[in-house]
């Protein structure tokens, strides 16, 4: 990363790469299974249990996050240009799509 690149930008690279490596690990554990009986359900479970609501649990930080900002009497507008959203896209956050 470079000098000119702001500190938050950085601290959202340097959270994407904390992130990636908990998943990365969580993937490794998954490929070191040495039984593909086990594997393949260890796999069904991080697919269709884990991460799933992982996603809900992220939607549901996201929502409120937002709720917040409108709290705050921030317009939807203002929040879409904060988020780097648009101002549709900022209401289907705040309605949990």
């Amino acid at each position: 990363m470079s000098e000119t690149t702001p500190p938050a930008e950085q601290a959202r690279a340097a959270l994407r790469e904390h992130m990636a490596e908990h998943l990365d690990a969580a993937l490794a554990y998954l490929d070191g299974i040495p039984d593909p009986v086990e594997r393949e359900l260890t796999a069904q479970l991080l697919a269709e249990d884990l991460l799933p609501d992982a996603v809900k649990r992220v939607k549901a930080v996201r929502g409120a996050a937002l709720q917040e900002l409108r709290d705050r009497k921030l317009s939807l507008r203002k929040i879409g240009e904060l988020i780097g959203k648009s101002t549709p896209r900022v209401d289907q956050i705040l309605k949990g799509k």
